[in-house]
């Protein structure tokens, strides 16, 4: 029997009214519910300080370009800048570090945690308040007196374990020992140095303490003097004038000749040292007193850095800057009273001005001296300039001291040269 015409169209269009109807909604009741809005993440500004920290401080030690220190809102920032001082490299602020050392300040019973400034006071930290791989630093730990305890220790950027060593110097029981430490920092070599009362100490990463000789180099009777460098295990006052050898040091003197003097140098030996300051002899050893005659006359030298194995960099009483050429077969241990002996200036390097001279530094391949001047002693108008110390001529300008430096800009000045390994 045939089909009805449109038979099989009719029953098309019902079957698929049919899956229509199956898929279509059911109604509010059973609508799905709107998706919950996403919770915001809170950064954790702990591990945001680590983090920081960890990426900024190692390349700040790498950096081949100058390095100077600033103050913003109370904290030191040091940054890292392109020759031209044009472009900065690298940056950190102490602020950075604020939410750690709070932490590290309740933990060890202190009013505040502090990291000093990578330019110390004036260019030159000593020990560095940053270990030479970058991974932990310096901290003291001040109590709310001054003359409360204070604790050093270092705080390890990869987990901000704090390490106090001196909580674990401490004994408690029936013999109960406590102690103050200051002025903490790393050694070349990574170990970590403070003083404790008097005296040195170092430790190495098993946190126990050892007591360091201090070198009669340089001592000026300021058993309160905060800066200090490490030489081959050896606490050394001086600031930058070590020489490569690491046998003696250029430290700064009056030089006596008749009725004349003028600013020289002694030739201090680093090996003649005591156990503290406590041990200062009324007089350091006598070493071998510099002179530098030129053109027939005295001139000035205020022991700056030694760029070789016989070249003295002197700043001079105009704030000039020259090279002075010294045996170093001149320091001596059989020096029995005060001696003194002439050398002669081998290159001039910067012309005396009426400028006031705010920092300088050496570039860190010792190729060139770097000074911020000023006509008016502020730094707001100070300028920056460069001279060759290969091929000495007129400083070349830079520019202006960058902006966002210019309160308390220090030069990091890498004024001590690098002191050979020990034979």
């Amino acid at each position: 029997m045939g089909t009805p015409r449109g038979g099989r169209t009719a029953a098309a269009v019902a079957i698929l009214l049919a899956g229509t109807a199956c898929s279509a909604p059911l109604g509010p009741a059973t609508a799905s519910p709107p998706p919950a809005p996403s919770t915001p993440v809170t950064p954790d500004p702990r591990k945001a300080a680590l983090a920081e920290a960890a990426k900024s401080l190692p390349a700040l030690l790498a950096a081949e370009g100058p390095v100077a220190c600033s103050w913003t809102d109370g904290h030191w920032r040091v940054t890292a800048y392109d020759d031209a001082f044009r472009t900065r490299t690298a940056s950190f602020s102490e602020a950075t570090l604020e939410p750690l050392l709070t932490e590290v300040a309740t933990e060890a019973g202190g009013e505040e945690a502090v990291v000093r400034s990578p330019c110390g006071e004036t260019g030159d930290p000593g020990v560095s308040p940053v270990s030479p791989d970058g991974r932990r630093v310096a901290v003291q730990v001040n109590g709310t007196s001054e003359g409360e305890t204070t604790h050093v220790g270092w705080l390890d950027l990869g987990t901000g374990a704090f390490t106090d060593l001196t909580e674990k110097s401490g004994r408690t029981g029936y013999v109960t020992q406590t102690f103050s430490d200051n002025s903490p920092g790393f050694a070349p070599d990574g170990s970590f140095w403070f003083r404790r009362g008097l005296r040195y100490f170092s430790a190495g990463p098993d946190g126990r303490p050892a007591p360091r000789r201090l070198s009669l180099a340089c001592i000026k009777h300021r058993s309160d003097e905060v800066y200090y460098r490490v030489v081959r295990s050896i606490a050394v006052v001086c600031p930058g004038t070590v020489h490569p050898s690491g046998k003696f040091a250029a430290d700064s003197t009056t030089v006596v000749k008749g009725l004349t003097s003028v600013q020289g140098a002694e030739l201090d030996l680093v090996d003649a040292t005591i156990e503290g300051h406590g041990d200062e002899p009324m007089r350091k050893p006598f070493g071998m007193e510099i002179a530098v005659r030129d053109d027939g006359r005295l001139r000035g030298c205020r022991p700056t850095a030694w760029l070789g194995t016989t070249d003295l960099l002197c700043a001079g009483g105009g704030n000039d800057f020259y090279v002075a050429e010294v045996d170093p077969g001149l320091a001596r241990d059989d020096i029995e009273y005060a001696q003194h002996t002439e050398v002669k200036v081998k290159a001039e390097i910067a012309p005396a001005t009426e400028s006031s001279i705010i920092s300088t530094a050496l570039s860190r391949d010792r190729r060139s001296l770097i000074i911020a001047s000023s006509a008016n002693d502020g730094t707001d108008a100070a300028k920056l300039y460069r001279v060759s110390l290969e091929s000495p001529s007129d400083p070349v300008e830079l520019g202006p001291i960058p902006q966002d430096a210019r309160d308390h800009f220090t030069l990091l000045n890498h004024f001590q040269h690098p002191v050979d390994p020990p034979r």
